[in-house]
């Protein structure tokens, strides 16, 4: 498995691009709702929190550890948000996919699907990975419904396993696709980016 961490992918309606510092104005308006961060063990209030959360990303795909995006509307030209390819472990061939964070005006439209259509068929296709898993805050109910309806697994919940800025502990909730199961979860995924919102 050879990673390549500058890599971009596109979509029908939306282009991933590899994440740079100088998104971060852009990738902020995106995604500086309060509603986006409500139910994640992260926080992100000032430009600066964001900046901390990216400066990570950058230095981890460095050091090939994570493949980090910015998520572009392809008609607008505007950045929407921002999804990651991360724990890279190359000799299991398993990977996260997750850090999706996008602007609440296109939550329940396709551009989450179409990142994770793009993301697990790059993970799939042509990584060869055999494991994509997610891990997801047991208080982030919308987030565990949008993976569960793309077919991935709920394997377990690590419970505690994170605390919050504001002190809240929060479980973590993993899933995962493996390689056997991507041509089901394939055709599941093309056949919701072919319905109508």
């Amino acid at each position: 498995m050879i990673i390549e961490t500058d890599i971009y992918l596109e979509g029908s309606s939306i282009s991933l691009i590899p994440l740079e510092l100088k998104h971060k104005e852009l990738l902020f308006e995106a995604i500086k709702s309060p509603e986006v961060w409500k139910y994640t063990w992260r926080e992100v209030k000032t430009m600066n929190d964001l900046e901390q959360i990216l400066i990570i990303a950058i230095n981890n795909k460095k050091e090939g550890k994570q493949i980090p995006f910015i998520v572009k509307d392809k008609l607008t030209g505007e950045v929407i948000g921002t999804t990651r390819i991360g724990d890279i472990d190359i000799e299991n061939r398993n990977v996260e996919i997750g850090w999706t964070w996008l602007s609440p005006k296109v939550w329940k439209t396709k551009v989450n699907t179409e990142c994770k259509f793009l993301l697990l068929q790059y993970c799939f296709e042509l990584l060869k990975v055999i494991r994509v898993q997610f891990s997801i805050s047991g208080r982030n109910l919308r987030s565990q419904r949008a993976v569960e309806r793309i077919g991935a697994s709920k394997e377990g919940t690590f419970r505690n396993h994170r605390i919050k800025a504001d002190g809240t502990i929060h479980d973590n909730i993993f899933y995962s696709i493996i390689d056997s199961e991507w041509e089901t979860v394939k055709e599941k995924l093309n056949y919701l980016l072919e319905k109508k919102y």
